[in-house]
């Protein structure tokens, strides 16, 4: 679980600040944005044209040291997207890529936190390998199930 404490210590808006990427003022911002709307925040900081979706991908990778992967390269399994319902994976911006024994691979486009990454391994029973995505290409997998 140690990946999972390193993805969660921080709150994105915070990277963001200390990265010097977004003002506290523009975080402040879009946390209003984002309990008006019910997006995610990064969802919410590229949607309001704050920052790209490069940038915040880069940000999180850089300071999580987590590497980046472009699930629509792959082809994922069904079953495992069937794992879970799509709106589930729409809100909190991850999908399954691969599952290797007992580990399943995920893509996330975002820091979530400990207890949404401990459900998704207590509703799996499996460990979890984080990578760090782009929010467009969670989208695009998603996308192509319906």
């Amino acid at each position: 679980m140690v990946a999972l404490n390193r993805l969660t210590r921080k709150k994105l808006g915070e990277i963001l600040v200390e990265q010097n990427l977004l003002t506290e003022q523009q975080v402040q911002d879009a946390l209003r944005i984002q309990h008006q709307t019910g997006m995610m925040l990064g969802e919410t900081l590229v949607a309001s044209k704050l920052i790209s979706e490069e940038k915040l991908v880069a940000a999180l990778a850089q300071q999580f040291g987590v590497p980046y992967i472009k699930p629509t390269a792959y082809q994922i399994p069904g079953e495992l997207l069937d794992i879970f319902d799509a709106q589930t994976m729409r809100r909190f911006q991850f999908v399954p890529v691969d599952s290797i024994g007992s580990v399943l691979v995920i893509a996330i486009s975002g820091v979530l936190s400990e207890e949404v990454l401990k459900e998704i391994e207590n509703q799996t029973g499996m460990t979890l390998q984080i990578f760090l995505t782009k929010m467009s290409e969670i989208q695009a997998v998603l996308k192509g199930r319906e």
